[in-house]
């Protein structure tokens, strides 16, 4: 009996320094760039809301949440609106991650990814080679809680 190859699609987001891998699935867009409305007395992390199909959402920066790099918004940036699926998800049902840059498309199997360095923030959940590219697995349980202090 041959073994079933189970293949996902997935995107590469490019971030300052690192790229996150995310399933196609939990991104439901990605859109050009956009000057957040900032709140005072918020997290670095925290850049403000966005307006995407006429809802406000929360943008966060990866980087600073994840305590591993500095905000950065890079000409080419991007926004990827992610959809949420944690406790709160009814009352938030997407945020936003700042991307530098246009992300792609990748598809993953079992065969092409190993097991990288050890995880460096609280926004990682792996750290992962697929077919000879670093990348990391972000920890979205812990970005969505993130989002959900702030609004």
């Amino acid at each position: 009996m041959s073994e079933v190859q189970s293949v996902m699609a997935s995107l590469y987001l490019p971030m300052a320094g690192d790229k996150l891998l995310l399933p196609n699935v939990s991104v439901a867009e990605v859109v050009g760039y956009q000057e957040p409305t900032r709140t005072e007395n918020t997290p670095d992390y925290y850049l403000g809301m966005v307006r995407w199909r006429g809802i406000d959402i929360p943008l966060i920066c990866y980087e600073l949440a994840n305590r591993t790099g500095r905000y950065e918004c890079a000409p080419s940036a991007r926004i990827a609106v992610i959809n949420t699926i944690g406790e709160q998800a009814r009352r938030i049902p997407f945020f936003a991650l700042l991307t530098q840059g246009i992300p792609r498309l990748v598809k993953v199997s079992s065969d092409l990814i190993k097991e990288g360095d050890k995880a460096v923030g609280p926004a990682e959940a792996m750290r992962v080679r697929i077919d000879g590219e670093d990348a990391v697995i972000p920890n979205l349980d812990y970005l969505e809680s993130l989002v959900y202090q702030q609004v």
